[in-house]
């Protein structure tokens, strides 16, 4: 399975397989603590939209 997975992302091995494994969690542990740092500093409340964006979304 994973030589097949490999083969098909164009990866020579299981060693680069392994790499972009490493590399695909950790970009996935960098994108998690970012969600958490924005519901620690809004309190798992929404964030805020700018006026800009709520103007878009206007029903007027």
């Amino acid at each position: 399975m994973v030589q097949a997975d490999a083969a098909q992302l164009g990866l020579e091995g299981t060693s680069e397989a392994l790499r972009e494994g490493l590399a695909l969690l950790h970009r996935r542990a960098q994108l998690s603590a970012l969600a958490q740092s924005y519901d620690d500093f809004y309190g798992g409340e929404p964030a805020p939209i700018s006026e800009v964006t709520a103007a878009l979304y206007s029903a007027d």
